[in-house]
């Protein structure tokens, strides 16, 4: 059977063979048109992550203290009870605002923890948005009021390819796979990444940009772009606004300088920017290596400003702007006219990190510190879906102690995980091999099917709805899942059983579609001058804010990365995925190796300043990081302690804070972080 994978947000297509309803083995669809038969060892790991020994099975109730692991089974519906009692006792009592709901990475189910947020009136929806996608997101919408994805298959000249490792991650409609066709039919590469990743020893050029100054890169490039003439002037003269106060703005931005800031060679630097701007098609991957620092929006609106200049906005081969299909989904479902305009402004963080505050979120920071502080009113209770917080919020120590103070932490997921043990209700979710759900990427809609059960767990549209009754906001919902499916396809007249069986419906793209009414700014064009941004208090061009001086007792810029075999904080218990990666690894330089008496294998810990909590680590020596960077690996957990701290030992959140975030969306620095190393003793294997 057809379906398409959830491992991660590639959104593989994947073929499922059963045996009398009983699925027995998953591998990838060759007849798929985005991922091509693609299917990575997350994928092939799905049913191991349905048959795990350790999924949770039944609904949970704390015993013990909070974080000590101690519970006692109890029925959903008297679950389900317990939670709806306790939070329309702290609404009474403090205001639907006392209320918090989270989640982690997009499981297709976001739009509905946002529409039961509006709809129990709570402004405050927290996740990883802030350090993810949505930098880049709202960088575009500020920018020429849209949001763009790389147009691989119009066969782009140049891919620049900044921050982001796609054919590794395949991530968001499995744009890796289509960049690698991209790559066969003659496109080139340009890699702008701390790392030497495998794609960035395959490109034709690759800048080992030191860790959190990618902003400073973008605007030296703007300035050549700039000073040599290489930009469009047509659609520069037509379609934008504030070019000469930009081309004033990026004056500061010299070569010289920014070779500095960077530490990357001046040649390199106009070689790649030469590249870029003159190709007759080209396209810039932006990631999430990108959102993790204190310059995140301003990086990203940077880039998308470049984009622009350049003429390859909406173009062919270039950045499209994505016209979602007439379906209620990502945009129409959250229901955000439920939320009271008196209520979204008491939004926690809005006064502060307001371009994240526009899309809905709430950075982790100001949440956790708001529950700490009781200020700017007390917030009570946290709903958490898929999220395992303690591993992957910046600044542990804060997370903890927010857990700590909660009245209520609610966690819906599939395992005991750290953040899990600190909750007085676990729920026990369905994996995506047993629900059904609307796929939906900027290229394509798919059907994703229920093919399995597993006795006394649900899914999160299931949670949601039997919270949405048991609160009285029924009428804001639907009977089941399968009416919410079919009330969000109306849009292209079908029901889900007929969707299901065409399975996947392509997102034809148009190209410069602003030629027929602009873009979605007040000025209909595009803002390389943001007036309103300074309205908010910001600056209305991008800025590059330099880290701290250099501390001699933390030589290292830490960054970090996601093992391939690992998604986020997941799959760590799974035997397909762990068995390779016991432990945490941090990459150093054969120099730093021999500065620190490092060997392969070692035992390390980094710390960031004197008394603070360290994080151990395996080290890996490799060239491919600069003797002055470590390359960490980020959401690591180890599921076989019973000790939360042991547990927990190899979090690089440990060592975050927020003390350094950005302006506009709260975003941690994560990456570009000043540590330490020293070492502690052999491996522990």
């Amino acid at each position: 059977m057809k379906s398409v994978c959830r491992m991660c947000h590639g959104g593989c297509g994947a073929l499922i063979d059963l045996e009398n309803g009983v699925p027995t083995a998953i591998h990838g669809d060759p007849d798929n048109p985005t991922s091509e038969g693609y299917f990575c060892i997350k994928g092939k790991a799905s049913l191991d992550l349905l048959h795990s020994p350790d999924r949770l099975t039944t609904p949970l109730a704390r015993t013990g203290p909070r974080g000590s692991g101690s519970f006692e089974p109890i029925g959903w519906d008297e679950a389900l009870d317990r939670i709806c009692h306790r939070l329309t006792e702290t609404i009474a009592r403090h205001g639907p605002e006392s209320v918090a709901l989270g989640q982690g990475t997009d499981r297709n189910y976001q739009e509905w923890v946002f529409r039961l947020a509006n709809a129990l009136g709570t402004p405050n929806v927290v996740g990883p948005a802030h350090v993810c996608f949505y930098p880049r997101v709202m960088a575009s919408i500020m920018t020429y009021g849209a949001f763009t994805f790389c147009d691989y298959e119009g066969d782009p000249e140049v891919v620049l390819l900044w921050g982001s490792n796609k054919p590794d991650t395949h991530s968001d409609g499995v744009i890796g796979v289509k960049l690698l066709r991209a790559v066969e039919r003659g496109s080139r590469v340009i890699t702008v990444d701390p790392r030497r990743t495998r794609t960035a020893a395959r490109s034709e050029l690759h800048l080992p940009v030191r860790p959190g100054t990618d902003c400073a890169l973008a605007l030296g490039m703007i300035k050549l772009v700039v000073d040599e003439g290489w930009y469009d002037r047509d659609f520069v003269a037509e379609y934008t606004t504030g070019f000469d106060e930009l081309a004033e703005h990026v004056r500061e931005y010299d070569l010289e300088r920014v070779a500095g800031i960077t530490g990357l060679e001046p040649e390199l630097i106009r070689r790649a920017t030469r590249a870029y701007a003159t190709a007759s098609r080209a396209c810039i991957e932006a990631g999430t290596g990108l959102s993790q620092n204190e310059n995140s929006f301003d990086t990203h609106r940077a880039i998308a400003l470049l984009c622009a200049l350049c003429g390859n906005l909406d173009a062919p081969g270039g950045d499209v702007i994505w016209e979602p299909m007439p379906i209620e989904g990502r945009r129409a479902f959250p229901r955000s006219d439920l939320l009271p305009e008196e209520q979204a402004r008491k939004r926690i963080g809005g006064d502060r990190h307001r371009i994240l505050s526009m899309s809905g979120w709430v950075a982790p920071g100001d949440l956790h510190r708001a529950v700490v502080t009781g200020s700017p009113y007390p917030v009570t209770s946290l709903l958490l879906f898929g999220s395992n917080i303690l591993a992957s919020h910046e600044n542990t120590e804060l997370v903890r102690r927010s857990l700590e103070k909660l009245d209520l932490v609610v966690v819906c997921d599939m395992f005991l995980t750290p953040t899990a043990r600190y909750a007085d209700v676990v729920l026990p979710v369905s994996s995506w091999l047993e629900r059904d759900q609307i796929v939906e990427f900027n290229s394509y809609i798919a059907a994703r099917r229920k093919v399995a059960t597993v006795e006394g767990c649900r899914s999160d549209e299931e949670i949601i709805l039997a919270l949405a009754e048991r609160l009285g906001l029924a009428r804001h919902f639907f009977p089941s899942v399968r009416a919410a499916l079919d009330a969000k396809l109306s849009g292209i007249g079908l029901t889900w059983e007929q969707f299901t069986e065409i399975g996947y419906i392509r997102n034809e793209k148009r190209y410069r579609k602003y030629r027929d009414g602009g873009f979605r700014t007040r000025s209909g064009r595009v803002d390389l001058r943001h007036d309103g941004l300074k309205a908010m208090g910001y600056e209305p061009f991008p800025v590059h804010r330099p880290a701290p001086p250099p501390d001699p007792e933390l030589p290292y810029l830490m960054t970090s990365a996601h093992p391939r075999r690992f998604y986020n904080t997941e799959f760590h218990q799974l035997p397909t995925t762990a068995r390779r990666r016991p432990a945490a690894r941090v990459t150093v330089h054969p120099d730093t190796a021999k500065r620190e008496g490092l060997t392969d294998g070692d035992e390390v810990a980094l710390f960031t300043r004197a008394g603070a909590r360290e994080v151990r680590m395996t080290v890996r020596i490799s060239d491919s990081v600069a003797p002055d960077v470590v390359l960490a690996d980020a959401g690591w957990w180890y599921p076989g302690e019973s000790s939360l701290d042991e547990s927990l030992r190899s979090s690089v959140n440990h060592l975050t804070s927020n003390d350094r975030s950005d302006m506009q969306m709260g975003s941690a620095t994560m990456r570009g972080l000043a540590v330490g190393i020293r070492r502690v003793g052999p491996g522990r294997g």
